[in-house]
């Protein structure tokens, strides 16, 4: 069973592509670069005032960015109010991507021979429409990101799990092309591979094909962690 309606991915999509990042997103990345760069080390209290004097912004678009951090769990909240830095570590990454690999392998193969050929082509214009784009910002990577993942997800058609693997996803999409640029014609050609494999009927090259897809996220993401930390 699909959950997912192609026209109003479309719909959305061309939004995104249109819309300029917002203040919010801006302040979202800069935190978030601090965090990564360890410059807002594991432990560090955020404070919403001198994060907005440091960034010249309002508190408004700050209070917005660490409520998006906290949804992911890279800020947590002790004693109901003050916000500190999570562990942001390479082995907590490691084990989300583990997590994600299990179930997104056997999503991939359970996916092979249901998946709607209606939205195999709107992720494959998707795709090219990314890719074209002279600059892309990270709320238009994960659009077409998060509709590749989602839509094979939801094809395997255990509500419950598609749901577990987005979440998961959203607490490692961090690491868009604006972290690891070099990921992302390589990364598109792996998505357009895996929904010619889900459309086929070789459910273990699904399988196969999504592992490997993964683990090449993984390798980016290590590579990432740990270049920004010695640099």
């Amino acid at each position: 069973m699909t959950f997912i309606d192609p026209a109003a991915i479309a719909e959305s999509r061309s939004a995104l592509i249109a819309a300029p990042p917002s203040l919010s997103e801006t302040a979202y990345n800069e935190i978030l670069d601090l965090m990564l760069s360890g410059h807002l080390p594991a432990g560090t209290v955020l404070q919403e005032r001198r994060l907005a004097e440091m960034m010249s912004i309002s508190r408004t678009p700050v209070r917005e960015a660490l409520s998006r951090l906290e949804v992911e769990s890279l800020v947590t909240r002790r004693n109901g109010r003050m916000l500190f830095v999570a562990d942001v570590s390479v082995e907590n990454y490691i084990s989300l991507l583990d997590m994600r690999r299990i179930l997104e392998m056997e999503t991939a193969a359970r996916a092979t021979g249901r998946f709607d050929p209606a939205i195999a082509e709107t992720i494959a214009q998707a795709i090219a429409e990314l890719v074209d784009l002279p600059s892309i910002t990270p709320a238009q990577h994960w659009s077409v990101d998060d509709l590749v993942h989602s839509s094979i997800a939801e094809a395997a058609g255990n509500p419950m799990v598609a749901t577990t693997i987005r979440d998961l996803r959203r607490r490692t999409h961090i690491f868009n092309t604006a972290r690891i640029p070099h990921r992302l014609v390589v990364g598109a050609g792996e998505h357009l591979t895996l929904i010619e494999a889900v459309m086929g009927g070789d459910p273990e090259r699904s399988r196969r094909l999504m592992a490997d897809h993964i683990d090449n996220v993984r390798d980016a993401i290590i590579g990432f962690i740990l270049g920004h930390r010695t640099s």
